[in-house]
């Protein structure tokens, strides 16, 4: 009964991570607004023969542009298909026709993604911004309650990061970038249980295997360079640290090279269950249109300086 009693309350903590979302995007949620920068049309025709009546002459934000020319017509192609009954594969309506499915930005495959072909879509990317939001604090709760911290010490964790700038920023144009950075914590939690040498490795492998192939399924393929790559710095400092412990109770290496090998066993399984959407993005890649537009010392400029290493 007591621990029904504690996970009672952890549960609470989960639903209270609503709140922050709900307060931040009420208003295009439960009230009235969409968070579809629609006055960014009116830039160009046939809006803009309009836009003197709606006084939208000069856009409110130029830089939230791609969410309604880009990510919702990606969204609304994709309810246009499964409206039809066919697997968007193909996109007709751009130069004489490109891949779509295999792109990856578009976020098909995420469960969460359901939201845009149940809810119309000006009130669906709301509460898709609110369900990530309330994920990011869930899933670095747990990764805080896993590094044995204080409920309240998690929560505040959970509330720094979900309302973090990037978090709520990346919202507001990206949604597959926050949708993929909400995974992190709760990969760090899947290695930390592992190599803690947890009687449920098995389970916290496959835990961390899923968590990886939805975050390739998010749709953004930097974030999981970036993930995999704080996810092998943090495994070598947490394997690292134990190394010395584990061998000098065994006195053999399969000791110290275990943790390692179930890691590499959990990335390799979530690589596999993201491959759907993964090898034909590399395959696509490899075919963009837009290869050779711009050098290798330019994209190195626009890099920040070395010295923002520090933060």
């Amino acid at each position: 009964m007591k621990r029904f009693s504690a996970y009672k309350v952890d549960l609470l903590i989960g639903v209270g991570f609503l709140l922050l979302p709900l307060l931040l995007y009420g208003s295009v949620t439960l009230g009235g607004r969409t968070m579809l920068p629609v006055d960014n049309l009116f830039q160009w025709a046939p809006w803009s023969a309009a836009a003197p009546a709606f006084n939208a002459t000069i856009p409110q934000n130029h830089l939230i542009t791609d969410l309604i020319i880009e990510n919702y017509a990606w969204k609304r192609f994709i309810v246009n298909a499964v409206q039809s009954g066919e697997i968007p594969l193909w996109n007709p309506y751009l130069f004489a026709g490109a891949p779509f499915l295999a792109a990856g930005q578009h976020s098909a495959y995420y469960p969460f993604s359901l939201l845009f072909l149940v809810l119309p879509l000006t009130k669906a990317y709301g509460w898709f911004a609110v369900s990530q939001l309330w994920l990011a604090g869930v899933l670095m709760y747990v990764f805080g309650r896993i590094l044995r911290m204080w409920r309240g010490s998690a929560a505040l964790a959970g509330l720094v990061y979900q309302g973090a700038g990037f978090m709520v920023i990346s919202t507001a144009v990206f949604p597959m970038i926050i949708a993929a950075a909400v995974w992190l914590p709760l990969l760090l939690g899947c290695i930390e249980k592992i190599v803690q040498d947890s009687r449920w490795k098995i389970v916290w492998l496959a835990v961390g295997a899923v968590a990886l192939g939805l975050q390739i399924f998010a749709g953004h393929v930097e974030i999981t360079y970036y993930t995999l790559l704080l996810m092998a710095l943090y495994a070598v400092w947490r394997v690292g640290g134990t190394a010395v412990k584990l061998f000098a109770v065994s006195r053999k290496p399969l000791a110290v090279g275990r943790p390692l090998a179930w890691l590499a066993g959990m990335v390799l399984i979530g690589l596999l269950l993201g491959a759907a959407q993964l090898v034909p993005l590399v395959e696509v890649g490899q075919r963009n249109f837009r290869e050779g537009s711009a050098s290798f010392e330019e994209v190195l400029g626009w890099a920040f300086p070395a010295r923002r290493i520090l933060t």
